[in-house]
């Protein structure tokens, strides 16, 4: 699964957030990223069964995914 975010800022920050709760993820700009925003980044989760464990994190932070896709 890969959140979308709507730069690169926050996918980044993201990014390190969820790194410090040892959930490990991918920076990607996919065709699947850009069909559901055009200018969006995502972050690939390394293990898909974590997504909802990585939204909550990201949210008590104040940092909101503009959805998932599903890649592959």
């Amino acid at each position: 699964m890969t959140l979308i975010f709507t730069s690169v800022t926050y996918a980044l920050k993201a990014l390190r957030l969820l790194a410090d709760h040892h959930i490990h993820t991918t920076l990607t700009r996919s065709p699947a990223v850009t069909a559901v925003r055009g200018c969006g980044y995502g972050l690939r989760l390394a293990d898909p069964s974590r997504l909802e464990e990585a939204k909550r994190i990201l949210e008590r932070q104040g940092v909101y995914s503009l959805g998932a896709v599903k890649e592959g």
